[in-house]
């Protein structure tokens, strides 16, 4: 199975341990392929090819050349790639594979107990799967959800972690939203619009979401991610994962207690613009406390 990943040269220092929990932990064997934002340096490639000597190298210079052609027809999602390395989530990893399952997981998340199920080996019925936030991090204003805009998204969506079959995903309606945002908005936003059109992808398609109960973000009460069989440690909580990846120890016992943990999952819910305002709202009260 082919997983996709999006590396930079900042986040080697919890890329690879991350990236290594997932091989170690998934009873089902898998291959990634590790696109190059644009960042990486030459020894350091080669020290991601040390590794995981099995890997895929994608590199920025050589995809660029390729997703020319690409996205020829979407010339606002290419104008867009070029200032935001986010946007290699959404079309590099579909456009550049012939793999029917598009399978993607970010390298901040750390795989911490044996599991099988995390992806779809080939032909699936289903639609695909993402992970759940704890929160609604989009990056869009009220204005733009339904019934005022063309947004209705899948609640507390997170794209750290998940898979998508290939047919299900409309690359004309992102050409559409990138267009509709422009560059301004885009970059304002930056890494929570690329989490946007994926929401607004699964949504549409009606995709699952991971059971919250064994794959979410990091809990900034410690005992809660150990509950958890997979934690992505978004920015604000990258300390954390200093330390969890030092607590963990692979490869994992044969005998370890959990055993091997069958993947759960559960259907989406909507969000909309009541969800936006009082997200908007909430926000504007943080920022501005009385008293």
């Amino acid at each position: 199975m082919l997983v996709h990943t999006l590396a930079c040269e900042q986040h080697l220092w919890f890329a690879v341990p991350c990236l290594r929990s997932l091989l170690n932990c998934s009873q089902e064997p898998i291959e990634l392929v590790i696109h190059d934002d644009g960042s990486i340096r030459q020894e350091s490639v080669e020290a991601l090819a040390e590794s995981f000597p099995d890997a895929m190298f994608v590199l920025r210079q050589s995809a660029d050349a390729e997703m020319a052609d690409a996205l020829s027809p979407f010339p606002h999602m290419a104008q867009a790639r070029t200032y935001l390395p986010h946007v290699i989530k959404l079309c590099d990893v579909a456009l550049t594979h012939p793999d029917p399952i598009v399978r993607y997981v970010d390298t901040d998340v750390l795989f911490q107990r044996r599991f099988r199920g995390i992806f779809p080996d080939s032909g699936p019925s289903a639609p695909g799967t993402f992970m759940m936030d704890s929160c609604n991090s989009f990056g869009a204003h009220p204005g733009d959800f339904w019934p005022l805009g063309p947004l209705r998204v899948a609640r507390r969506l997170n794209s750290g972690l998940f898979w998508i079959r290939r047919d299900q995903i409309d690359h004309e309606r992102m050409e559409y939203l990138f267009k509709r945002w422009g560059t301004r908005r885009i970059k304002k936003y930056h890494g929570w619009f690329e989490q946007t059109i994926w929401a607004d992808q699964a949504w549409r398609a009606r995709c699952s979401m991971y059971d919250p109960a064994q794959f979410g973000t990091a809990n900034r009460v410690e005992w809660l991610n150990k509950e958890l069989i997979g934690v992505h440690y978004v920015t604000p909580t990258r300390t954390m994962l200093k330390a969890a990846i030092e607590s963990i120890s692979f490869p994992l016992a044969e005998d370890a207690p959990t055993g091997i943990e069958d993947i759960r999952i559960c259907p989406p819910r909507p969000f909309g613009m009541l969800g936006a305002t009082l997200v908007a709202a909430h926000s504007l009260v943080s920022r501005h406390p009385s008293g």
